[in-house]
């Protein structure tokens, strides 16, 4: 994955721009304009998200077939040694600053950010959760 100037998503991002773009968010709009002309890439935590929460609402077959496209033209981080280095160090870093990313409730967070630092992709999030974490470089 070697896309200068990419941008990994999370998940609320993902959700709102690309699968679901008319939900009313008032952030949608917004996040398009940061998105313009930028490659964006989501991570292995988004992808198992975003099938998740298609599940568990029961999406029919037609809506499933138009996810699982979006997912596929979708470039995606997966776990890798470089990954799994960058959530360890995040994970101790984030303990060690006292920064909330840390709590167990965001394990989640972490990987998606982890995927971020270990490609040197910026993060565009609307999660406030990112905020100052350490080695991320998170769009505003």
């Amino acid at each position: 994955m070697s896309r200068p100037g990419a941008t990994v998503v999370d998940t609320d991002v993902f959700s709102r721009v690309y699968v679901n773009p008319v939900a009313a968010d008032s952030r949608a709009q917004e996040w398009r304009d940061v998105l313009a002309g930028r490659p964006t890439v989501i991570s292995f935590q988004t992808q198992g998200e975003v099938l998740s929460g298609a599940r568990q609402a029961n999406w029919g077959a037609a809506r499933m077939v138009r996810l699982l496209e979006v997912l596929q033209r979708t470039p995606t981080i997966y776990a890798d040694v470089d990954v799994v280095g960058a959530y360890a160090a995040l994970s101790a870093d984030c303990r060690a600053e006292g920064h909330p990313l840390h709590d167990k409730i965001h394990t989640a967070d972490r990987w998606i950010a982890a995927c971020a630092i270990a490609k040197h992709f910026e993060l565009l999030s609307g999660d406030a959760i990112f905020q100052g974490a350490p080695n991320l470089n998170v769009l505003n």
